[in-house]
């Protein structure tokens, strides 16, 4: 029994032995090829994405497109005068100097004139024919089958279609690779006949007097007795000057020609003069050209027959070292050809 134990006891220790030989040659070759592993991916590190800033305050946004405005015009000018004293003649002389002269327009740039009085036809068919650069307007439209002949509220529309067709034309000249005719001033003659038309608009229409006609309005009770709301009068005439603004706002020079009125104080003639037309357009525009006429005296106070058309810059907001100055733009004189100046500082763009 002795001998069988101690085989079998041999026999165990052997068994052992190799397993544990098994062991170590496995941990050794488990060394020996190191375990895969999954790659690892590199972390590339992400960029916040510039967003483009856009102003939160939309008058930010508008700060900045004024900073590069295109060029604008700040020729607002009254010409102010009594009849036949060359007023619409230095204002389209100016024009076509610079077309003839090689000045700053180009050789197909054009002056519109809306002529409530036909004084532009006249000064344009007398001084330079039938030339396109001078284009004439006639704001009026007539009535059918009515004493006063002129359809107020017509005329009124017409006036403002001109000048918002006017106005688009000048948008269009100005966008990028333009290069057609170019409106470069607006003459609206007669602006006093113009306030009149919103007058009657006020009297007939806007106040809905019932009257046919601005006669039956004159005998209606509210002039009698009530009064007019001149307020209507002036919302109705100063859509032209909004209008016009805009056109200078797009390179447009713009002049008002009107005529004169004997100025009244207290309901007394105080022996001046006055712009006629609606009082605050005194206000409205950068410049005031006023005309004047001298007939020249000797020693002993009669007329030589020289007339002096001079014009004073009654007001000049743009260029104050033109205030009160005086110039003469035109020469008569009896027997002797007239001769005509013009007005340097219009032609030259010195307002």
């Amino acid at each position: 029994m002795s001998g069988f134990g101690a085989m079998k006891k041999e026999s165990i220790e052997a068994l052992k032995q190799e397993i544990d030989a098994m062991v170590d040659e496995a941990e050794a070759a488990q060394e020996e090829v190191p375990e895969e592993q999954a790659p690892v991916e590199e972390k590339v590190e992400e960029k916040p994405a510039v967003k483009k800033q856009t102003p939160s305050n939309p008058l930010e946004a508008e700060l900045q497109s004024i900073a590069d405005l295109q060029q604008q015009s700040h020729v607002f000018c009254g010409v102010v005068g009594h009849e036949n004293n060359g007023k619409t003649g230095v204002v389209m002389d100016a024009h076509m100097y610079n077309v003839q002269k090689d000045g700053n327009y180009g050789a197909d740039d054009q002056l519109w004139a809306i002529d409530f009085d036909g004084g532009a036809a006249a000064c344009r068919s007398a001084h330079y024919g039938n030339t396109p650069n001078i284009r004439v307007w006639s704001p009026w439209v007539m009535q059918e089958n009515n004493r006063t002949a002129y359809d107020y509220p017509g005329t009124h529309q017409r006036l403002m279609d001109i000048l918002m067709f006017g106005l688009s034309k000048a948008k269009e000249q100005n966008t990028e690779g333009y290069d057609g005719p170019r409106i470069r001033n607006l003459l609206i003659t007669a602006v006093d006949l113009f306030d009149q038309v919103c007058i009657n608009n006020m009297k007939i229409y806007d106040m809905e007097t019932g009257a046919k006609d601005a006669i039956e309005a004159s005998k209606h009770v509210i002039n009698t007795k009530i009064g007019w709301n001149w307020s209507i009068r002036s919302t109705r005439y100063h859509q032209m000057t909004a209008v016009c603004r805009q056109l200078m706002n797009n390179g447009v020079n713009v002049f008002w020609e009107t005529h004169l009125s004997p100025e009244v104080f207290n309901d007394k003639e105080t022996g001046a003069w006055r712009p006629k037309w609606e009082k605050q357009s005194d206000n409205v525009l950068n410049q005031i050209l006023w005309f004047r006429k001298d007939k020249i005296r000797n020693e002993d106070g009669k007329e030589t027959g020289e007339v002096r058309y001079e014009v004073e810059f009654y007001k000049c907001k743009t260029n104050p070292k033109l205030q009160g100055q005086m110039r003469t733009v035109f020469v008569t004189k009896r027997g002797e050809d007239p001769v005509w100046y013009g007005l340097p500082e219009l032609r030259d763009g010195m307002l």
